[in-house]
């Protein structure tokens, strides 16, 4: 009995220091706090995150506030290039501690990492060649018309539900707007994406010759943080220097930095 007494309390401590082990949730804060270091995924969406051609650098409004938020934790980053449908596995595979790329907060993708709170929002809308006589979303909606969209998003998800007739074209490339690039190209007839990313986008390339179609804006969603499922600690934190950032005056800053939508021709 003495034995099975002893046993049983050697087991209990074994689990207990167990417990405090690195990957056992909830640790991921002080793992980057003692590690130094913040591993950032990206994944590109102007004007959130963009890869600058010269220096090789990420550029935009998502990484501005994550630069922040290293400076609240006195901690460097690690950016780490991606896609967005490698993004939830890259969290939970531990190749990075936050996904800083622009991504829609949905039911779907809370039931496997966690959200910070909101700080942008975004509608989606349908994109077309200037010279295109499809002007609506029931012009689209035809068998013979192909919209691309981006694999692995809510992009993609939403068209599925919303257009019932029309063929999907799921881009997989790691470009900046592939969806609008195969648009350009004649390879589709329009592209469903975000708005204000893909106007900015459209101005800056304007050899594109698309145009937004003449009709409302699509699914209003809001804009977040992404951490490994269980790191409740890190997202109090980052909630936290988000409302600081907030009162402070900075996010504002920031939005308005880059969040300089041009009028649609």
């Amino acid at each position: 009995m003495r034995f099975v007494t002893a046993f049983a309390a050697c087991s209990i401590l074994i689990a207990y220091i167990g417990s405090g082990r690195a990957d056992q949730p909830d640790t991921l804060l002080q793992q980057i706090k003692k590690n130094g270091v913040m591993r950032v995924c990206q994944a590109a969406y102007p004007p959130y995150n963009v890869k600058n051609p010269q220096s090789g650098e990420w550029e935009g409004l998502n990484v501005d506030l994550v630069k922040e938020i290293a400076a609240f934790l006195s901690v460097k980053i690690e950016d780490v290039d991606t896609s967005f449908p490698a993004l939830i596995p890259s969290l939970q595979t531990k190749k990075c501690d936050v996904s800083a790329a622009a991504t829609y907060v949905t039911p779907a993708r809370a039931e496997q990492v966690l959200f910070t709170t909101s700080y942008a929002s975004e509608t989606k809308v349908a994109f077309v060649p200037v010279d295109s006589p499809l002007k609506t979303y029931a012009d689209l909606d035809k068998p013979n018309i192909t919209i691309a969209t981006r694999s692995g998003t809510a992009e993609e998800t939403f068209a599925k539900r919303f257009f019932k007739q029309a063929k999907m074209k799921l881009t997989t490339s790691d470009a900046t707007q592939p969806h609008l690039l195969d648009v350009a190209a004649g390879r589709s007839d329009a592209a469903l994406a975000g708005r204000t990313g893909s106007l900015i986008f459209l101005k800056q390339n304007p050899n594109l010759k698309l145009r937004m179609i003449d009709d409302k804006q699509l699914d209003p969603s809001r804009f977040a943080l992404m951490i490994p499922a269980g790191e409740y600690q890190f997202q109090q934190y980052l909630n936290v220097s988000l409302q600081s950032l907030k009162d402070s005056g900075k996010l504002d800053e920031i939005i308005g930095r880059w969040l300089q939508e041009p009028a649609n021709k």
